[in-house]
């Protein structure tokens, strides 16, 4: 399903965190642009804010791609990898949606999170997408596995659908990134809610979510008067 794309996969049997992998290899001059990193196992999954993600061996997609860190729209990155999983998501027959700014749902459980870091000339982005996991080892009650949405697809079927798509929407990123931010805004599902965003531990404001500027920061409307915010754990109000 790869053949031809600008992809060099590497597949391995386990490591700590894909994310952490490349961007270290990065900082070595050893990561190749382009370079895939996919994890069978993968122990310290890394989340938003420090946090981890672990899943039961066996069960998830864990993979990380390596882009060069060039022109003036890599920050739309972690948008180009959020649409690639929700039409990979279209592809197992599940209509997925994006929680702003990086988590890919199905309904009102949590299917994906996407995480960006930038090492030396290099945008690392990952994705941990539940695929096989049941009500029983999810390990979270707002979580959902693609299984669990009553899809037959194999994480390989998954990893592969993604890599397809990201093709599409990193070329999109590099020609039109306005096609982007607009595929964006076509499945987002904060868009036109009431939000609250936190934007460390305890501080946060509370607004309406107007729209997604181009740069991918997220428009709110705080008593009339719309601010952007490139970043901050949002939550939906209702």
């Amino acid at each position: 399903m790869l053949t031809g794309t600008r992809w060099k996969l590497e597949v391995v049997a386990r490591t700590g965190s894909t994310n952490s992998d490349l961007a270290a290899r990065a900082r070595c001059g050893t990561c190749p642009d382009n370079t895939v990193l996919v994890a069978l196992d993968q122990g310290t999954g890394k989340g938003r804010l420090a946090r981890t993600w672990t899943t039961p061996p066996g069960t998830a997609v864990a993979m990380s791609v390596a882009l060069p860190l060039v022109g003036a729209h890599w920050g739309l990155v972690p948008i180009a990898m959020g649409v690639a999983v929700v039409r990979a998501l279209a592809d197992c027959g599940l209509a997925a949606t994006l929680k702003w700014p990086n988590d890919v749902y199905l309904g009102d459980k949590k299917v994906c999170g996407v995480l960006g870091e930038i090492a030396e000339s290099t945008v690392v982005i990952g994705a941990g997408i539940n695929v096989l996991q049941t009500a029983e080892n999810i390990g979270f009650d707002t979580g959902i596995s693609v299984k669990m949405a009553e899809s037959d697809a194999t994480r390989e079927e998954v990893a592969a659908w993604v890599l397809i798509h990201l093709e599409e929407t990193v070329d999109l990123l590099e020609s039109d990134p306005h096609s982007l931010v607009e595929a964006y805004r076509a499945v987002s599902a904060t868009v036109g809610k009431p939000v609250r965003i936190y934007l460390d531990e305890w501080a946060y404001v509370e607004g309406d979510a107007v729209g997604v500027a181009e740069d991918g920061q997220l428009l709110v409307d705080i008593d009339g008067e719309v601010h952007p915010f490139a970043s901050g754990d949002v939550y939906h109000l209702r």
